[in-house]
């Protein structure tokens, strides 16, 4: 989901993170979603769900892997239409090498995931000629306030000299089809089932957004906040959206109480720190945010699940990240079922269950 360069500049700026979802406050232009053909809204027990081909994601997408964003799960083929998508634009770029240097090097000189360029562009406009609609003083990673400044202009360029008038016409239908696989019941109950799990009143009343991201790399999903809506961007195969939601709660809570277990805590961020899965969280704060979410979205399948067989498959999903650099997931998953016996709410437990986590060994 990033380069190791921006786990960097992600471990300097850790006290303004609040984890892999990001929390605005927008301010500005209303925002205003003209494409009724490309949005699914749903009401679900007085919630509204929303399903939304995404043209601010689809062009800061485009951009990137024009740009030089070649990133995908190792062993895995690019999605189709990501392929597809960088065969037209490469075509579409061809007489303009003088641009598309500039563009690739504008990505370079940076040094930023491209979440962080999908959290920028849920900002602005719903659609081309892409302007402001919230503040970016309010946005959760500061220095893309001053990075990122000049993007929109970028973004317009880009639009009208790569033809995305064109190239998402093609590509719509491929978002309309990912979209109808969205099934906001089951998304409502999901969402009930977290916060029932956590013995732990919802705390906000989000209008909760999937956006099909198809030009990213498989498996990855980011979450962002912005009041009234929670966006949830899914690469192909994610299947993050309870998981990136958790985070908007889960976050703020091991933020509180991990001064108090910090030397126990650290300890299992250094022994998982430098493996592949923990490069885009090199704060330890938000590293054990991150395995707290997993353990949680774990402990609340497995609880919902009475096939032997599946359990165990889930259970070995669940070594495999421990094993794999997430050293903090499986205690905290024994812990978990502690909680679930105890009755007290999430929030009044999670410095019990820091506090019961054995200290780390190899």
């Amino acid at each position: 989901m990033t380069r190791t360069a921006t786990a960097i500049i992600t471990s300097m700026f850790a006290a303004w993170l609040a984890g892999c979802h990001s929390s605005v406050t927008p301010t500005g232009t209303p925002l205003v979603f003209a494409h009724d053909d490309e949005m699914m809204t749903t009401t679900v027990d007085a919630g509204e769900y929303r399903s939304l081909a995404d043209r601010r994601v689809f062009a800061v997408m485009t951009f990137l892997n024009a740009a030089g964003y070649d990133d995908e799960v190792s062993g895995r083929a690019m999605h189709p239409v990501r392929t597809r998508v960088r065969q037209r634009i490469a075509a579409n770029l061809a007489d303009h090498p003088d641009k598309l240097a500039a563009w690739r090097n504008y990505y370079d000189r940076r040094r930023l995931g491209a979440w962080q360029y999908v959290n920028w562009s849920l900002c602005l406009t719903a659609d081309y000629p892409f302007r402001r609609t919230a503040a970016a003083r309010n946005l959760t990673y500061p220095w893309t306030r001053w990075m990122l400044d000049d993007l929109p202009d970028i973004l317009n360029d880009f639009w009208v000299t790569a033809d995305l008038t064109s190239v998402w016409s093609e590509c719509l239908p491929d978002y309309l089809a990912e979209m109808r696989r969205y099934d906001p019941n089951a998304v409502a109950r999901d969402v009930h089932s977290l916060w029932r799990y956590v013995r732990m009143p919802r705390r906000d009343d989000s209008i909760i957004v999937s956006i099909p991201n198809l030009l990213e790399r498989h498996a990855t999903a980011n979450g962002n906040r912005f009041p009234p809506y929670f966006y949830s961007v899914d690469g192909p195969g994610s299947g993050g959206l309870v998981h990136e939601y958790c985070h908007t709660f889960v976050n703020d809570l091991v933020k509180a109480n991990y001064s108090a277990h910090k030397k126990k805590l650290k300890s299992y961020f250094d022994a998982g720190k430098d493996a592949a899965i923990s490069a885009s969280y090199q704060d330890p704060t938000y590293w054990v945010a991150e395995c707290t979410v997993h353990a949680i979205c774990h402990r609340l399948t497995a609880t919902q699940i009475s096939d032997a067989e599946v359990r165990r498959r889930i259970d070995a999903n669940a070594d495999a990240l421990t094993r794999g650099g997430y050293t903090l997931l499986k205690p905290l998953c024994a812990g978990l079922v502690d909680f679930e016996a105890d009755g007290r709410p999430f929030d009044q437990y999670l410095p019990i269950l820091f506090k019961k986590l054995p200290e780390y060994t190899q």
